[in-house]
């Protein structure tokens, strides 16, 4: 098992470097599209050691972004990703340095095809966020709310397995996951207010759904 340092010193990937660049979001993309067509089998662990930057955000922007994506159509894998999200959101809440997965969950593969199309496909997404978001009322991002942020993603990602049967209703909550891992990442404040908003959204969509 192998701890996913989230505070490196000095390294080309630290955050207050990163979050400046252009293009903080189709960088990630860009990374893991170039895993994706290196590999014909990528695991979980190679995924978390390419995101090994100074704040907590591509840890739960990846994951958010994987489950609303054409990964997240595949049988099991919401749930999956849920205990992702669950277990990072949880050494967040803790005020851990490191991001630890176990073992069973680094050694997961998924086609590195597969990996790069679903990237493909959500480029224009993130290009578009580079494009019309920065860095905005920081204030809000304080250990105390980054704490908050984890616990709401938590309690979001914890009936995955149960939306998992319902059509749509499992990438609602991996919307909002991926508004705060966006959020931290660009230390932007109004989509962290936004996220905030997306998580409402996301209840009464759950709910309509399994009405």
């Amino acid at each position: 098992m192998r701890d996913q340092t989230t505070k490196p010193e000095n390294t080309p990937t630290d955050t207050s470097n990163y979050s400046r660049n252009s293009r903080p979001v189709t960088g990630i993309i860009d990374r893991l599209r170039g895993i994706g067509r290196q590999r014909g089998k990528v695991t979980l662990g190679e995924i978390t050691h390419a995101l090994r930057y100074r704040s907590y955000g591509p840890f739960l922007l990846v994951p958010g972004l994987a489950g609303i994506s054409p990964l997240g159509a595949i049988p099991g894998m919401p749930t999956l990703l849920a205990l992702i999200v669950v277990l990072i959101a949880g050494q967040i809440v803790l005020g851990r340095r490191h991001i630890w997965l176990p073992d069973f969950l680094e050694n997961i593969a998924v086609s590195g095809g597969r990996l790069e199309t679903a990237m493909k496909k959500i480029y224009p997404v993130a290009r578009w966020l580079d494009r019309h978001f920065h860095e905005r009322l920081q204030g809000l991002f304080t250990p105390r709310t980054i704490r908050i942020a984890a616990i709401i993603c938590l309690l979001l990602v914890l009936p995955m397995p149960l939306l998992e049967v319902i059509p749509l209703a499992a990438a609602m909550p991996m919307i909002a996951v991926s508004g705060f891992g966006l959020a931290m990442i660009l230390r932007d404040g109004v989509v962290m207010i936004a996220a905030g908003i997306l998580v409402i959204a996301a209840l009464i969509a759950c709910l309509v759904l399994m009405v």
